[in-house]
Formats: C-alpha cells, sequence, structure tokens
C-alpha cells in the first residue's frame, strides 16, 4: 500500500508528464512546494516500489505497475476538482491542489464512496 506521500508524488509526475512532457525532479520539486533534495528522495523511493524509472541525468518515467496506480489514483482527482470548480466554485488551481490532498489521505472504499456521491450529484 502506498504512503500518502507516494501517493502525491506519483499522481504528480502522471500529471507533468501527460502530454509527453519532460518530468523532472525540479519540477516536482516545484509543483509539489518541496526541496529538491525531498523530491530526490520520494522518487528514489518510487525507483524502489518500481512505480517509476529514472536514468541518471534524464527524466522521470512511470513503469507499467506506475501507470496502473496513477490512474486509480488520477480518475478520482479529475472527479473531484470538477465537482469543487462547477458546484463549490473553487479555483481550478486550488481545487485540483485539494483533489489531490483528499485522493491521496483516503483510503480507497471510502474514496470510492465520495466518487460515487460526487457523481450522483451530477
Amino acid at each position: 500500500m502506498l504512503t500518502e506521500q507516494q501517493k502525491k508524488y506519483l499522481i504528480t509526475i502522471y500529471l507533468l508528464g501527460q502530454n509527453g512532457d519532460r518530468v523532472r525532479t525540479t519540477d516536482i520539486a516545484d509543483y509539489l512546494h518541496v526541496a529538491k533534495a525531498s523530491a530526490v528522495k520520494m522518487c528514489k523511493k518510487l525507483i524502489d516500489e518500481e512505480l517509476i524509472i529514472k536514468e541518471p541525468y534524464r527524466q522521470i518515467a512511470l513503469t507499467q505497475k506506475g501507470v496502473s496506480e496513477a490512474n486509480g489514483l488520477f480518475t478520482p482527482c479529475v472527479i473531484l476538482q470538477d465537482f469543487f470548480t462547477s458546484k463549490v466554485g473553487i479555483d481550478p488551481k486550488k481545487a485540483g491542489e485539494a483533489s489531490m490532498m483528499i485522493s491521496s489521505v483516503l483510503d480507497e472504499e471510502t474514496m470510492e464512496k465520495l466518487v460515487n456521491y460526487v457523481l450522483s450529484q451530477g
């Protein structure tokens, strides 16, 4: 089971690399407002978990396992972000940050129930 921090980093890598963009440790640190050293340390943990790969001085990429995990985390984030923006009136950037925080903290069952509730509010 992934920790809250691992989930945040995995979602961030997925998000930053979505359009085929290079994902660098610096970009991750900037996005999450953490020190580059913290991002490097967490990336090493994600490599150990076989969720990402990174050649020295190269970009970070998700493994198949990482893509699968990230998809499971990212979809609920998008649903919550849309709900927060369209129904609650939260700024899209803040809604994105809030949805990432929520999805990284909640267990899978609770997150599924929350997403189902949001979807039922159509």
